[in-house]
């Protein structure tokens, strides 16, 4: 799903055009399971799962355990760090696609997921968080927006009410 569109809702010129974020990705992926699960629509319970599914091939560094910030319609990456809050639209994406399916993948891949999500939350700050995780590892060392606390706190109660669900 690509980021930006003109007037007429065809994709912006230029590189604009072209960016896919895979945080975007996981987030429709949680939006469609969850609204094919309420509405028993399978079609969109397969889109969510088709999403999370391109997200996971070509959104995530696997060195670090992280969904890069953007991509291009190719699947090349186009931007290499890491924001904080797409990690937790991961989080979020498998434990419901791990619950809707019952397949232990989607398990492993949530807790592999909340792994990486730890890291930004491992601040010398108890309370706060990382926002961005350059290319080569590093944290940048700046204010932690407000704007990513309803994304950290989502994806725990995503977390803890599938957990929860699920008998553990």
């Amino acid at each position: 799903m690509r980021e930006f569109f003109d007037a007429d809702w065809r994709p912006a010129p230029g590189v604009a055009g072209r960016i896919v974020e895979p945080g975007h990705q996981f987030e429709w992926a949680w939006l469609l399971l969850r609204w094919g699960r309420a509405r028993r629509r399978d079609d969109a319970v397969q889109a969510g799962l088709r999403l999370l599914e391109i997200g996971e091939r070509h959104g995530i560094d696997p060195a670090r355990n992280v969904a890069f910030n953007s991509l291009l319609d190719d699947f090349s990456i186009h931007d290499h760090s890491a924001r904080l809050w797409p990690q937790t639209e991961r989080l979020k994406a498998a434990v419901l696609a791990a619950e809707i399916t019952g397949q232990a993948d989607f398990w492993t891949l949530a807790s592999h997921t909340a792994d990486g999500l730890l890291r930004y939350l491992d601040t010398p700050v108890p309370g706060l968080w990382w926002d961005k995780l350059s290319a080569d590892g590093i944290f940048t060392d700046e204010p932690a927006p407000a704007s990513s606390f309803y994304h950290i706190v989502c994806a725990i109660a995503e977390f803890d009410r599938a957990i929860r669900a699920a008998g553990g």
